[in-house]
């Protein structure tokens, strides 16, 4: 969104203005002079330009390493000061929740669809300039919010405990007998990426919760703090595999790390994380440029520099070579609304399983 695209956007909105100005007028008589404002319109004038003023407060609930340039160009581009609050998912939703009388934030960026699905009465929808461009897959009715990045979910193995030729290909091999203690994975209860995981495979597997039971054997009672520990261990050789999504696997193949990654032969689900605007925050028109910038072509390119891919149908990952096309790989939008409805008992069995 360069120079020229700002330009544009602003001398639209000038000639808006200008419409709706001579609008206006031409209901009333021409020779009838101005009324004056009352005491209360100047009052209502007053605070909409305070809430429509030069900033903006995002509630970040993403890693700052690839957001932070996001919002420093935005601010660059138009003079928009962003204050940030960074947060876990479950704290920044929480947050909005609490604050539903008196909004402190404008956006909300980051967290999975069903955190979004559970609080779409505190969301404003917004018909952004770029939906167009958004796969329609990933669309959501009535717009209350988008689905901004997509994480397929892989399988990862350490290349100096396995070889090739003995890596898993699919969600079935995490089940053979030969992985029993070699599995890293977080508990799903402390980390929504390893549920998500695991709700993948049980969904692309067909399975039910035997299938979840044969699972929870071959981890042999091993589970890690949380979805970074689970990473770290596999890549110092604790562990020969484990399932994540892309993005956690292909940084330390990035940065070097003994770490291949495999796309699930009977098929993956791509998981989302989101971006939305807060009902009732003080800046909402800054709010929605914010929308706009971080869906439009230009930002979303530049994701692919840092593991990511975005949801948007013409994005560039050629950058990073690590990413493969996605047309390349076997996937279904990840279920959601199975997600909200299973989750609950799905944690439920899978404690009890461990505990056995």
């Amino acid at each position: 969104m360069g120079k020229r695209a700002i330009a544009a956007f602003v001398s639209a909105a000038l000639c808006v203005s200008m419409f709706t100005g001579c609008g206006s007028k031409a209901e009333a008589p021409t020779n009838a002079p101005a009324a004056d404002k009352t005491a209360k319109e100047k009052t209502t004038e007053a605070k909409n330009e305070a809430k429509d003023s030069g900033k903006l407060v995002i509630y970040n609930c993403n890693t700052t390493e690839w957001t932070d340039p996001i919002i420093k160009e935005f601010e660059e581009q138009t003079g928009i000061k962003v204050d940030i609050v960074s947060g876990g998912s479950g704290e920044m939703f929480a947050r909005i929740t609490s604050e539903a009388q008196n909004p402190g934030g404008d956006i909300i960026w980051g967290g999975t669809g069903d955190a979004y699905l559970k609080i779409l009465d505190y969301l404003q929808p917004y018909e952004s300039s770029e939906k167009a461009d958004i796969m329609d897959d990933f669309l959501v009715k009535d717009d209350y919010y988008y689905n901004y990045v997509l994480d397929p979910y892989v399988i990862a193995y350490n290349t100096n405990i396995v070889s090739e030729a003995d890596a898993p290909t699919s969600w079935a091999d995490l089940l053979d007998e030969k992985w029993k203690g070699k599995i890293s994975l977080a508990d799903p209860s402390a980390s929504s990426s390893t549920f998500v995981a695991l709700s993948i495979m049980l969904k692309e597997l067909n399975g039910d919760m035997d299938m979840l039971h044969s699972l929870v054997t071959n981890l042999d009672g091993k589970l890690q703090d949380g979805s970074s520990a689970q990473m770290k261990a596999l890549d110092n050789g604790e562990y020969a595999i484990s399932c994540c999504y892309e993005e956690a696997a292909l940084k330390y193949v990035g940065n070097g790390s003994n770490m291949k990654v495999i796309y699930p032969s009977e098929g993956t689900m791509l998981g989302t994380g989101g971006i939305g605007i807060i009902k009732g925050g003080p800046n909402l028109e800054n709010a929605q440029k914010f929308i706009d910038f971080a869906l439009s072509k230009e930002v979303c390119d530049t994701l692919a520099t840092y593991y990511r891919r975005t949801t948007r149908k013409d994005a560039d990952t050629s950058a990073n070579e690590l990413l493969v096309p996605l047309s390349e790989i076997k996937y279904t939008p990840y279920d959601f609304q199975w997600s909200m409805d299973n989750k609950a008992d799905f944690l439920e069995n899978f404690r009890d399983f461990v505990t056995e």
